[in-house]
Order: structure tokens, then C-alpha cells, then sequence
């Protein structure tokens, strides 16, 4: 199983530190890769960080991309690359105590006859206090929502990986240049990649890795950036070879002026 951990909330939530507040510890979107007819345990930790008992409730949705607008958060079932219904929760609705922790295991089962590339689903936890909040002093009450993404590969069938340039532009500070890919192929992958500059004799004059590796699932795009060197004016090509985590290598190359 290959995992990345990263965490995605959709609404922020101050509650003052009076009240219970449910949040997701471990931090996820996880990367699963098991044989079809395989199972696959997706634990969940999860922590009153509040002063009172906080419930939380745990829904399943559907997970699809657009290049412009993110993620988008659609009704189970309703995607073709959905694995919603291969999702079921030890439990989906809890209370926990003030400072309390638990871990809820989420298990995955894969279809035998599944032929597909890759599929996707998402966990939505909610977090809801158990008490309304002191209605005679001050207090923000906002819902928080989590989104757990959960992402499969499936080992028996070849990936398309056709990762596509977009744009590339100096950041607004003028300090890195951002490069936009496109995830135009039919499964997710995480990038790293690295930039080299070359001058008009042909000379590597700089080379940087980018900030952060970058997770793209399909049709999702994402901007890479690179730290911009301090170089005479001029004119440069900058050649950008990236990797993914499983292996493949690409690269594009870009005619700058300086």
C-alpha cells in the first residue's frame, strides 16, 4: 500500500476553546494499490482538541477534479471512477469526550472483476459539538468538515500518465517561477521535478529542485514552483524534467528572457 498523508478542510471553525471541536490527526488522503478481490483497512485518527464532549459524523461522496476549479465534492455513486460504495466505516457517528482520541478503521473492498485504471471516493467527517455554544458571550460556531480522499490504483491495468504544461509565470513576488501541469492521463500521481537554465551557449547556469512535490489526480492541475535566481539579463531556456512516485520521467522546455 502506498499512502501520502496530507489534509484538506473545507470549512475552518473557532469556537474560543470552550466547546468541543472533532479534528482529523492523521492528516489524510490516502494512496491505496491492492490486487482486485483484496481488502484494505484506511484508519482514521481523530481528536477532540475542545473542552466538551464533541460529536462527529463521517459521510461518503464522490471526488472529481477540474483544472480551474479543484476539487469538487459530488453525491456518492455519481462519478464513473467512484469507489464509494467499496467504503465501509466501523462507525459513522460517535461522541468524544473532552481531549479524547480514537482511531475509526475504514475498510476497502475491491472488486474482483474491477478492470479499470484507478478509482476514487472521499470521506467527509463533521465535526458537531453536543452543546450550543453560551449564547450570552462572544463565540464564532462555525461547522468543520474534513475531506478524507481516498485514491486507488489498480496494479493489474497499465496507467496512461500524461502529465501537460500549462503556464509558466514568475510569482508575484517576483522571487519563484510557477510552472501549471495538467493530470491529463487516467490516474493519480505525485510529481517532484527540476529545473535547469541554460544560457545561450548552452551552459547550465542554474539548477533548483522544485519546493514541493505535488499530488495530481486525473484532469486536476497544480502549479510547481521554482526558486528565480538572481542571472544577467538575457535569454535562457529552462528545461523542467519531473519524476513521478511511480517512476515514469517527463520534461518540458520553456524559452525565457531575463
Amino acid at each position: 500500500m502506498k499512502l501520502l498523508l496530507h489534509s484538506f478542510a473545507l470549512a475552518l471553525s473557532v469556537s474560543h476553546g470552550a466547546h468541543g471541536q472533532v479534528t482529523v490527526q492523521s492528516g489524510l488522503a490516502h494512496r491505496i494499490e491492492r490486487l482486485p478481490g483484496q481488502q484494505e483497512i484506511v484508519p482514521i485518527k481523530l481528536k477532540n482538541v475542545g473542552d466538551q464532549p464533541c460529536a462527529f459524523h463521517i459521510e461518503l461522496a464522490d471526488l472529481n477534479s477540474h483544472c480551474d476549479s479543484g476539487y469538487r465534492y459530488l453525491p456518492p455513486g455519481s462519478t464513473d471512477a467512484s469507489c464509494a460504495n467499496w467504503l465501509e466505516a466501523e462507525t459513522y457517528d460517535h461522541v468524544l469526550r473532552a481531549h479524547e482520541e480514537m482511531i475509526v478503521k475504514v475498510r476497502m473492498r475491491i472488486p474482483k472483476g474491477f478492470n479499470e485504471s484507478s478509482a476514487r471516493a472521499c470521506l467527509l467527517v463533521t465535526s458537531k459539538p453536543e452543546k450550543e455554544a453560551d449564547k450570552k458571550g462572544p463565540r464564532l460556531n462555525i461547522e468543520l468538515r474534513y475531506a478524507v480522499n481516498v485514491l486507488y490504483r489498480n496494479p493489474m491495468v497499465p496507467p496512461v500518465v500524461a502529465m501537460e504544461a500549462k503556464t509558466l509565470a514568475v510569482g508575484g513576488d517576483n522571487t519563484v517561477w510557477a510552472l501549471r501541469y495538467q493530470n491529463a492521463g487516467n490516474v493519480d500521481r505525485i510529481i517532484t521535478s527540476r529545473a535547469h537554465l541554460l544560457n545561450d551557449q548552452g551552459e547550465v547556469v542554474y539548477q533548483t529542485e522544485s519546493l514541493h512535490a505535488k499530488g495530481l489526480i486525473p484532469n486536476q492541475c497544480r502549479t510547481v514552483q521554482f526558486k528565480k535566481p538572481d542571472l544577467p539579463a538575457g535569454d535562457y531556456q529552462m528545461v523542467v524534467v519531473s519524476q513521478t512516485d511511480a517512476g515514469e520521467k517527463f520534461g518540458v522546455t520553456h524559452s525565457l528572457k531575463l
